[in-house]
């Protein structure tokens, strides 16, 4: 006995919200934004750190060579002998600025104002994963939808062409109307292939967004977005606009951009000015050449202290730093202008949103009544050439337009649903 076993693929039905989250989890433009934040914060609490005292510790091994000041223990005089030296020298060193022309502090709200504009850049990728997951999603469904209504008027049909067969034989319609609908029959089926081909093709682009593995089959889940509300819903251009300054991502990033460029504007500045700073050092050495052990050196013979305030006066240093505020002032005015051609943009963006939401409404209740007026046309008109009262070319022409009625209305719908969530995508408020 040979048993042969077929490998079962079971199909993964999919909803609206595991879509959204497989996308945000494998998306790679959210995890870089991700991985900036990350630095951001990091860079934040680098600046913190700065305004906080140094501190080090250093030791020197070393020989050296020549005339050096020995101390001699029995006349407790300092010589000035010829001679070579080991030496170990040890000292711990701490400072603390005191006056920097606000620098540190500068940078620090420069810091902070980069993070939450990483912030804002990776809710905006959020938002535009989310939109295009929406958009596939919808787009399989509408698909799907395309697809059964091109399977259902092809099994019509081909129903009518038995019942026209079945007339035929018995002689009361002519044989042309068999061949005709045999042809209609045959461009539905063609239709249907084509809405299959399509609603496959876009299967693969959303499995790709998805990043699922090769070969996965899966089915979408309707979220049932309901018309109704869409159709209820009246919107102003001018508060759609103001919402979008408010909440778009991208906007409030730039906004934190131009905020961050002018800080670190300030901070350069602040080189030119004197740096006042405390220091403290306590370290102690060791001489071979000294009569006393390594311990007693360190301890109690050797030590020393030093203290006191350090001043920096910038007077020339080859343009450097005139050099890095003139380009720090580019780089804030450049983003000032990128904030205003930015504004420019998401006006447009809400007013063709506006503008498709309102025409997709409109659509949508035409779609309606065509698609009411095709059905009740195909099904008189169906009866009448039942009874042989009107030609297959009239019959052909109903059916035509029911089709073209079906389709108008599954487009619409999706389409209105899609164009709310655009709506919500422009001003910034997609979840």
């Amino acid at each position: 006995m040979v048993g042969i076993s077929m490998p079962l693929i079971a199909q993964r039905q999919l909803t609206y919200e595991e879509a959204v989250a497989i996308a945000l989890q494998k998306n790679v433009d959210y995890n870089v934004q991700t991985n900036e934040v990350e630095r951001a914060q990091a860079q934040r609490t680098q600046s913190i750190m700065a305004m906080a005292p140094s501190l080090q510790i250093s030791s020197d091994f070393f020989n050296r060579r020549g005339r050096q000041q020995i101390q001699n223990p029995e006349t407790n005089q300092v010589e000035f002998l010829d001679v070579v030296s080991e030496n170990i020298d040890a000292r711990i060193f701490a400072s603390i600025p005191v006056f920097n022309g606000l620098n540190r502090i500068q940078t620090f709200r420069a810091s902070q104002s980069q993070v939450q504009s990483q912030d804002y850049g990776r809710e905006r990728v959020k938002q535009t994963t989310i939109f295009n997951v929406s958009q596939q999603y919808l787009q399989v469904l509408l698909s799907d939808e395309l697809y059964r209504i091109a399977k259902d008027n092809h099994r019509n049909q081909t129903e009518n062409l038995k019942r026209i067969e079945a007339q035929v034989d018995l002689g009361t319609r002519a044989p042309i109307d068999k061949f005709n609908q045999l042809a209609e029959v045959k461009r539905l089926e063609s239709l249907m292939i084509r809405a299959w081909s399509n609603f496959e093709s876009d299967k693969l682009i959303l499995a790709q967004t998805l990043m699922l593995e090769p070969g996965t089959e899966y089915t979408l889940v309707n979220p049932g977005l309901p018309v109704e509300s869409a159709l209820a819903l009246t919107v102003d251009l001018d508060d759609l606009y103001q919402m979008a300054l408010v909440n778009r991502p991208d906007y409030n990033q730039q906004r934190l951009l131009v905020d961050r460029n002018t800080r670190i504007v300030s901070a350069l500045r602040g080189t030119y000015t004197p740096t006042v700073s405390a220091f403290y050092t306590y370290g102690s050495f060791f001489n071979s050449r000294i009569p006393f052990s390594l311990e007693e050196q360190l301890r109690s013979v050797n030590p020393y202290h030093f203290y006191g305030f350090s001043l920096n006066v910038p007077i020339l240093n080859g343009f450097t730093t005139r050099n890095r505020v003139q380009s720090a002032k580019i780089d804030r005015d450049n983003s000032v202008l990128q904030e205003n051609n930015l504004k420019t943009l998401i006006y447009r963006d809400v007013k063709t949103a506006y503008q498709n939401f309102e025409a997709a409404k409109a659509q949508y209740l035409a779609a309606m009544v065509q698609h009411d007026a095709a059905t009740a046309a195909y099904n008189l008109e169906r009866e009448r050439y039942d009874l042989g009262l009107s030609t297959f070319v009239e019959f052909s022409q109903a059916s035509n337009a029911l089709i073209q009625g079906q389709a108008a209305k599954a487009q619409a719908e999706f389409t209105l649903m899609f164009q709310e969530t655009i709506l919500n995508y422009q001003i910034g408020q997609l979840k």
